[in-house]
Parts: structure tokens; sequence; C-alpha cells
């Protein structure tokens, strides 16, 4: 294999496989390329091999990352393949001065980067694109709306620099994977399944699961109260022609808030001539809070609920939204059976079945590394609390920088949490989306949904988390009835539609000869 062998690679740095080989030679033979692969499947290889041609030309790399830890995470493996000095490989983020930055620009050969340093130091003149030979987007879905990825390639079209973009999953929908091809200025589009004759040798196999329960009564009770809230608001909502919606859509969270967008452009325009618009926005807003509200019940349990209603209450009694809210007799009972439950110490039966499942793991395995992941920080510390009961359970939360309602962990609190699971001193990891997304997190061999995403993009993100180098499971906890239900197969459908349409896309530009971006606006640039 040819590519590998380059005199910029170190020897032995890699290992040799035909699918990266396939997209090294795609990438340099038909320009700017979106490759999207399964986490672990070595992009990041792809993109070093790359860099190798474009320092041989005498060009710089730039490596882009959406955070710093990750960005540092590559600046780490390119050190390890590429046969340059160590020196000539540098970060760059915000925590870095100007100055100090300027002077790197000048004398690094590789710079792994934040996107929105890059952006602020290219209006300032710091660095001069044209010096650059390779540009590698990691992440590449993000590269939509504002996001500093589209003003980077932007840039980058001044230029004769290689684009190569990174991810996963760039999302489902058509017009999605357009954007995101058009704003990186894509010309090639290469999908690596796990399912390819080429792949087949290098990945281990994944044994999905789910495991079902069942809500108890009183769980139901508040479900049916907040239902009952929703219902009688949605009716009153309904009489206005502006608000009229199907009765599903009331209960569905991205219905309601472009619904309530659509209400807040109107009042802008007419607010003062038509104060009625007030109220509809109170009353959308009302039930955006009862439509989370019924998630937690359902997916999370009383102790997420009570948690989430007492921090509203708080900060949103006193708006119109919040009184609507918080004065109506459903809201009550609701907030009344919470409470309830969380002082009688009723859990979520998702908990029991979870310590069921780690018990089972690891007296099959006791060295088991076991990923939970779980959306709300409140959950998060409650399974922590919980799952260290456990006998031979080592569990610790692992969270964004955030602090939100609660505590967030900073880059070297994760860091060092990273470095513990990795020594087994941590078995057990309950992380939030902050551990979806490219972080060098060792490979583990269980992975849990404690609720199904309904973004396939983070599906296929956690569920990479295992199987890397040796076969593994996913376990997915959904409550029976609940829209865990509708969650999980919304992913799988998103899923199947976005690997569909690359290929169809692909298909359609096989063949025909490279041309400029305006030649592909009508047809799709794949």
């Amino acid at each position: 294999m040819e590519f590998f062998e380059h005199p910029l690679i170190k020897p032995q740095s890699i290992e040799k496989r035909a699918y990266q080989e396939r997209l090294v030679k795609s990438a340099l033979e038909k320009g700017n390329t979106l490759i999207v692969a399964p986490t672990a499947l070595g992009k990041t290889v792809v993109a070093a091999v790359l860099a190798a041609y474009a320092l041989e030309k005498g060009k710089k790399v730039l490596f882009l990352a959406p955070t710093k830890p990750l960005a540092m995470q590559h600046q780490k493996t390119l050190k390890k393949i590429l046969n340059i000095p160590k020196s000539s490989i540098v970060l760059i983020t915000g925590a870095k001065p100007a100055k100090h930055r300027y002077l790197a620009y000048k004398e690094a050969k590789v710079i792994s980067a934040t996107p929105q340093c890059i952006e602020n130091d290219l209006k300032q003149k710091l660095l001069k694109l044209e010096e650059f030979g390779l540009c590698v987007f990691d992440e590449a879905h993000r590269a939509v709306g504002n996001y500093s990825y589209v003003f980077i390639a932007n840039m980058l079209k001044q230029t004769s620099c290689l684009i190569l973009a990174l991810t996963a999953s760039p999302g489902h929908e058509r017009e999605r994977i357009e954007e995101i091809c058009k704003n990186l200025n894509i010309k090639n589009v290469e999908i690596v399944t796990l399912s390819d004759k080429d792949v087949k040798p290098y990945v281990s196999e994944i044994k999905l699961e789910w495991r079902r329960v069942d809500l108890p009564q009183e769980f139901k009770e508040i479900k049916k109260a907040l239902m009952e809230f929703i219902r009688e608001n949605a009716s009153k909502l309904k009489e206005c022609p502006l608000t009229k919606m199907p009765k599903q859509d009331y209960f569905n969270r991205a219905k309601l808030l472009k619904l309530q967008e659509k209400v807040s452009k109107l009042i802008e325009k007419n607010g003062k001539a038509q104060p009625e618009l007030y109220t509809l926005a109170a009353r959308i807003a009302a039930l955006i809070k009862a439509n989370h509200a019924l998630l937690l019940i359902e997916t999370q349990g009383p102790e997420a609920l009570w948690a989430y209603l007492n921090r509203s209450y708080k900060k949103d009694r006193k708006s119109k939204a919040g009184s609507l809210f918080f004065k109506d007799k459903n809201i009550a009972k609701a907030a009344f059976f919470a409470r309830e439950l969380v002082e009688r110490n009723e859990k979520h039966p998702k908990i029991k079945m979870l310590k069921q499942i780690i018990a089972e793991q690891l007296a099959q395995n006791p060295e088991s590394r076991i990923i939970v992941f779980n959306h709300y920080r409140d959950s998060v510390a409650l399974i922590e609390e919980e799952l260290n009961k456990m006998p031979d359970v080592r569990a610790k939360r692992f969270v964004g920088q955030a602090k939100r309602q609660s505590k967030g962990m900073s880059q070297k609190e994760q860091a060092q949490v990273i470095k513990e699971f990795e020594a087994n001193k941590i078995n057990v990891l309950i992380a939030t989306s902050v551990a979806e997304e490219g972080l060098d997190i060792p490979a583990c061999d269980l992975v849990i949904f404690y609720e199904p995403v309904p973004s396939e993009i983070r599906h296929i993100q956690r569920r990479g988390r295992t199987a890397r180098l040796r076969s593994g499971r996913v376990v997915i906890l959904i409550a029976r009835g609940t829209r865990d239900e509708a969650y999980y197969w919304a992913a799988k459908h998103k899923e199947r539609k976005m690997i569909s349409e690359l290929k169809n896309m692909k298909e359609r530009k096989k063949g025909a000869k490279q041309k400029t971006l305006t030649d592909y606006a009508g047809d799709w640039v794949g």
C-alpha cells in the first residue's frame, strides 16, 4: 500500500487497511472530499496520510476540531504518525495569546485548532490560508448556519487547499447534507459502512439489545395530569387560526418550538396592535414546559421531574407563561405526586434494570468497561449515586463544562476521568452528550442508552463507543408506551434514510468529470 509508505509517515505507526487506502486515493484524485464513516474506523489516519502529501509539497496542514480536548487529541495522534519534528505540530486555541498564535502560524507545519479561534485570527489577518495544502474539518456535520467552519471554508475557496471533511453522520435530510457539502465546497463523497467488504475484517460485532420496563401506576397518574394540561391548552390554541395544528403536534417539542418562533416573529411586527399574541406566546411556552415535564416522568423519573419543576418555578413563576403553568390544577397535581414519590425514594424502573444489566456484565467479565449515556445531568448524578452502592462498581459522571443547573466539569477534570477509565480505576462512566463526539474515550464492552435519542447522529456516535477492538454490547432501555419507543424508531429510520440519501447522491455523480462548484449547484456535489 504505497500511500502508507510515505517517507513522512512513521514506519509501523499505523495499520495498513485497504479501505483507508481507497479513501486517500479518492481524495487525491477527486478533490475536496466528505468521508462519512462510523466511529473508530480511522478517519484520522486518512487525514494524516493526506497531510503527509501536503507537507511533501511544502504546504502546511490545518486540522480543525470543534472542542479544545478534541483538538488536543488530534495533535497527539498526528505527533505519533507524522515523521516531522513534534515541535512543528502545534495546538491553537483561544487560550494562547494572539502574539503567540501569530508566531506559531509562522513557524508550525501542522496546526490543530478550534474553528472559532481560526475564524477570529483570519479576520485579524494573523494567518494566511494560501500557505496550507490541506484543511481537515472534523465532526463536519457542524458545518451549517453560522458555525465557524462555514466562514473558514468560504475563505479557502480562494486557495488551492484540499478540503477533507469527516463525520460519522451528516444527518438524514438531503437538504442538510447538501448544505454541509455546499458550505465546505465538497466535490466528492465517500461512504463507509460496517458491511463493506474491505471494512469487515477490521470491525467487531455489536450485539444490540432492548430492555423494556413498565411505568408504575403512580408515574401514570402524573403523566395523566400533564397530558390533561396539554390537551386543555392545545384546545384553546386551536381556536386561533395562527396556531392551528393537528392534535398530536401539541405533544411534539420540535413542532411547538417552530410555532413559538412563528408567533415571536409576529410579535416583533405586530405586538402593539395585537396584544393577544402575547397570550398565545405564553400558552405555547407553558405547553413546551409541560411537554418537557412529561418526557422527564416517562423516561427519567420523579427526581428529575421534581428538580425541573423546582428550578422552573424559581425562575419563571412571575412570567406570564410561568403563571399559566404553575397555577393550573393539573400541574399542581403532577407536582404533588412527584414530590411524594421523591420523599418515598421511588425510582424509575430503569434504575433497577440498569443495575441488573451492569451486574450481569461484571459477573461475566469483571474487567469490563461500561458507558451509560443519559441526556440529563440530574439523572446522571442520581445514577452515579445508585451505581456506587453496588459491589464491584466504580462509577463516575462525565459531563460538559457548562454550569446550567448543576456544576460542570473542567477540561482538566474530564481528562482525569478518561485517564482513570482507561486504567480501570473507574469501570462505569455515566456520560451526557459530551462523550458522544470525538473524544478519545477508551473502547468499552458495554454501552447503555438510558433513553433512546431521536437524533441519528447521536445514536451512531453513542453506539460507536463499543466494539472497537473486540465484540461489544449496546443495550437500550425503553419504557413501554412512552416517547422512548418513538425516539428509538425515529433514530433508526433516520439512519437508514441518511445512508440511502448519501448512496443515491454519490451514484448520480459517478463517472461525472470534475467541474467547478457552480457546475454542481443544480445537482448536488456528491
